[in-house]
């Protein structure tokens, strides 16, 4: 009896020591594998997207629309990528490009956002502006004289660093209003000067964005034969008045 005990005894400890054997080799493959992964997101997909929203912020639109054709390479049919890829594209005087994105942007998108107006807004002012204009004489050498019963608007823009050449303003007829659905676009000449002529009288938006911070947004009134001057400097930018803090662009 006392020699079965015994041998009980040595049973047991044996096999308290397997199970501390076979635990602590648990542990240590449990140490060695790597952690779960987590699952995969979109995150990756929307990421030069994401980029692109960034860059055009800082008016980089030279990186933005590089990134935003990758983001059309992985997303095609995404609305705002095909709408921000337009916006740089006529930010960086590339018309045909824009076109074909705006023209994308309003076959597709619903008819009430925001994008798809803009971007026939674009398309309709585009359409407006590409029509030639009337060959000047070389005797007289004087662009010919506004029509009486419109308006014009005219200016320089500068900023801290001085005149901005190239760069594009939007004239837009305000909503609500006799000239809602006028739309008037033109880029600056390498003074930074500008002239819209044969404006339709009405009230107005004038920018220099559709998407983005604008640097300046100004409630322009003009009357029929107005001849209105307005330069665009520090003076008046959006971080000193902002005649529309409520838009977006």
């Amino acid at each position: 009896m006392a020699g079965d005990l015994q041998l009980r005894r040595r049973l047991r400890v044996v096999a308290a020591i397997l199970v501390g054997m076979v635990s602590t080799a648990l542990i240590a493959a449990g140490c060695r594998q790597s952690p779960p992964q987590p699952p995969r997101t979109e995150v990756a997909d929307l990421e030069p997207l994401a980029k692109a929203r960034e860059a055009m912020d800082r008016r980089d639109y030279d990186t933005a629309i590089g990134l935003l054709r990758e983001a059309l390479a992985r997303r095609p049919a995404d609305l705002d990528a095909h709408y921000r890829f337009g916006v740089s594209a006529s930010h960086l005087d590339r018309p045909d490009e824009a076109s074909r994105a705006f023209e994308w942007v309003v076959a597709h998108g619903e008819p009430g956002a925001p994008e798809v107006q803009i971007a026939r807004d674009w398309l309709g002012g585009r359409t407006i502006s590409s029509v030639p204009s009337p060959a000047i004489p070389a005797a007289e050498g004087k662009a010919p004289a506004p029509k009486p019963d419109m308006a014009s608007l005219t200016g320089r823009a500068v900023g801290p660093e001085g005149a901005k050449p190239r760069l594009q303003l939007f004239l837009k007829g305000l909503p609500g209003t006799t000239v809602r659905d006028e739309y008037y676009v033109l880029r600056t000449d390498q003074h930074g000067t500008f002239r819209f002529t044969d404006v339709v009288p009405g009230d107005y938006m004038l920018t220099d964005a559709i998407a983005g911070p604008p640097a300046w947004r100004l409630r322009v009134s003009l009357a029929g034969g107005d001849r209105l001057m307005l330069d665009l400097s520090p003076a008046n930018d959006t971080t000193i008045r902002d005649d529309f803090p409520k838009t977006t662009p």
